[in-house]
Parts: structure tokens; sequence; C-alpha cells
């Protein structure tokens, strides 16, 4: 091949390269790789658009909750601000996977476009290859030898501009590569933080679906209790307001009576270390002191910490203390009650069985009851799955128990 003709070959090369006037054939990958990328687009167009209805969905749901939380407190009135929040809790789990969707989608049109990148990238890379070998052979020619070849001086100059003309197109195509690779790297950087939005979004869709549960047992729960009559629901509310100002009058009188005693049994207590142990290996709380999560909370509010455990589990003292009472009652089932040194009171609920008798004394970390809780069974209460209600009381008024408890 010619010198000249070489010459001329390589800047059509290089002028494809960096898209000048003479510009690359698409070829069917590329065609198919946009339809692809065009129709995942389309995809999250039309799930983006149910995201919007669902939410429109969502906040007149919310603001029907809103509405009967604030009428008066009656079995029809809590069935259905429950059954609404079902509804609800519904609705944002379709959210959710809804959201997933557009994240999988997102990510499988960011992965074409990289694909397509590389392809890009590797044809340019094939094509400079060429243009450099080519050069290099040009370059092999001395200078004598492509002037007595030409057999002109202006051919020649033209030449040697030629020459460097292609020299500056090559600098540009190398550079225009290097751009190509930061951009996918930076692609790929997108890919993996969709990765990670995803991975969040499916925690909050498992505990939107563990919430969505609880919502339903309470439901079952509060109809099983009430034989879904107005006057039960009525009994449990009246149980309940008359249950704390006697529990709390009766634990005063008991811890001036054996106050000795008390600090006896628990020492740590009594000089004022307060710190009390979980009732068995805890993993998870599942509605904190006061929920705002919590299926009840409009008729009362929350007034402990809720364990998650299977039937059966073996309760223990959270401190020493003597055994004011063992109950069953319309909202706690089975449950009892254990006074401590220092005006404190630990209450456990939802039993499915008592290990101690009241008016009998305790020490730290001794077995008390077997755990309950399952929605509808003897002595559940008003549950909304097997666990344990765990409460702490000073001076009788429920307080949150956690900052007095060691770190999960």
């Amino acid at each position: 091949m010619k010198l000249g003709q070489g010459l001329v070959l390589s800047y059509a090369i290089i002028a494809l390269l960096v898209g000048g006037p003479i510009a690359l054939a698409a070829t069917s990958t590329d065609t198919g790789t946009k339809a692809e990328v065009d129709e995942l687009q389309s995809a999250v167009k039309d799930k983006q658009n149910r995201i919007k209805e669902l939410e429109d969905v969502i906040s007149k749901y919310r603001q029907r909750i809103n509405e009967q939380a604030g009428a008066q407190a009656t079995l029809e009135n809590q069935v259905a601000l429950i059954e609404n929040s079902i509804q609800e809790k519904e609705l944002a789990i379709e959210r959710v996977r809804g959201l997933i969707d557009i994240a999988n989608l997102e990510l499988q049109r960011v992965q074409l476009q990289i694909q397509n990148e590389e392809l890009r990238l590797q044809r340019r890379k094939e094509a400079l290859g060429g243009v450099l070998g080519e050069l290099q052979d040009a370059q092999g020619v001395g200078l004598f030898e492509s002037y007595v070849a030409r057999g002109s001086l202006s051919e020649f100059f033209t030449q040697m501009e030629e020459l460097k003309r292609l020299e500056y197109e090559m600098t540009n195509a190398t550079l225009d590569v290097k751009e190509g690779r930061r951009i996918l790297e930076l692609k790929k950087e997108e890919v993996e933080a969709y990765r990670k939005d995803l991975e969040q979004d499916q925690v909050d869709l498992l505990a939107q679906q563990n919430q969505l549960e609880e919502e339903r047992a309470a439901k079952a729960s509060l109809l099983a209790e009430t034989s879904a009559r107005e006057e039960e629901f009525q009994r449990i509310m009246y149980e309940l307001r008359q249950q704390r100002q006697e529990e709390a009058s009766n634990a005063a009188d008991l811890e001036m009576r054996i106050k000795d005693k008390l600090n006896q049994i628990d020492k740590a207590l009594a000089r004022g270390d307060v710190l009390f142990s979980w009732p068995f290996r805890v993993t998870r709380i599942s509605a904190h002191f006061h929920d705002k999560t919590y299926p009840y909370r409009n008729l009362f509010e929350h007034p402990g910490t809720d364990l998650p455990a299977p039937v059966g589990t073996q309760v223990k003292a959270a401190a020493g203390g003597y055994v004011a009472f063992t109950r069953t009652g319309k909202q706690y089932g089975n449950y009892l009650m254990i006074v401590h040194p220092g005006g404190y009171a630990t209450v456990y609920a939802h039993l499915s069985a008592f290990k101690v008798k009241a008016d009998s004394y305790v020490e730290r970390g001794d077995v008390i009851a077997l755990s309950g809780g399952a929605a509808g069974a003897p002595g559940s209460g008003l549950s909304t799955g097997p666990h344990l209600h765990f409460e702490l009381r000073k001076d009788g008024i429920p307080i949150d128990a956690e900052p007095y408890l060691p770190d999960l």
C-alpha cells in the first residue's frame, strides 16, 4: 500500500472514531439494545404512574384513619379503624413492591447501557489499534524515500500535513476512549447504588408485612375477646382503667410493708444501681414504649415493650422481688407483677403458664412463667401474636424500660 493511500484510509477511520462526517453504521446489536432500553424506560414510567395512584389512595385512607382515631372509642369504630389500617398497610406494601420493581428495571436499563458502552469502546479500541499500526508503518518510511516516492515537493508537504492531522485526531480519539471508560465507571457506581436502594426497599417491605400481620391479628384478637359485642368492649375499657389504679395502689402498699426484705433480695436495686435484666435472650423488639405503630394505640398508649418469642419460652425475673399477683384479664390475658426495691415493679403479660405463685419471693433470673400471646389462645388477651409484653413501672406509673436494660 502506498503511503498516501494508507494515510487517507487512516484519516477515514479516525473520522469514524470521533464522530466525523462519516458515521459508524448502527449494528443490529445497537438497535436491539436501544429498543430494550426504551422498553424498560416505558415500563418504569408505568410503574411510577401506578405508585402515584397508590400514594393518592393511601393518603385518603390515612385521612379516614385520623378521623376515626378522634371518634368515640366504640367497638365498631375500633374495628373500622383497624380495618382501614390494614387496607392502608396493604397498599403501602404494594407501593414498596412497585419501588422494588422500578429499582430492578432501572438496574436492567443501566446494565444494558453499560453493555452497549463496552461494545462501543471495544470497536473504537480495535479501530484505533489498526490506525496505530498504519501510523507506525508510515513513520517507518524515511523522509528521503517519502520525497522520492512523491516526486513533488508540494505533494510531500501535503502528505506531512496529513500525517500531523492524523496524529492530532488519534490523540483526540484516545482521549475520547478514556472519557468513555470514565462514564462507564460512573454507570457501574450507579448500578451499585441501585442495588443498595433495592436492599433497603426489601427491608422496608418485610417491616410492612410484619406490621400488616400484627394489624390483622389485632383485629381478630379484639373480636375474639369481645365476641363482637359492644358491652364486652366497654367492659375491657373499664377493666383497664380500674386495673391500673388498683395495681398502682397495691404495689405502693406492698413495697412499704416488705421494704426491708426487698432491699435484701436485690441489693443492687436497693443501692440505686438501677439496671434490670432482659426476661430472656432478646433478638428484636416488635413494639416499643408508646409505639406509634401499636394497633390499639387509639384505645390506650402502649405501656411496655413487646418481645417476640415462641410460645412456651421461659420468662425470667428481670430483678429480685416479691410476686404481687398472678392474674387473668381481658387486655393482658395471663399476667403477673413483681415488686422491686426503689419503687419499681415489672409486669409480664400474655403468658401461657405461671411458674410462680403470688406472695412469694424470686431472685433475679428465676423462671417465673412461660410466654404465650398466640392470637385467640387462652390467656393471650389482646395480643397480636406470640410475644411477651414486658412493662416497667415506677411508683405505679409505666415508664420506658429500655434505658434500664442492657443494650441488645
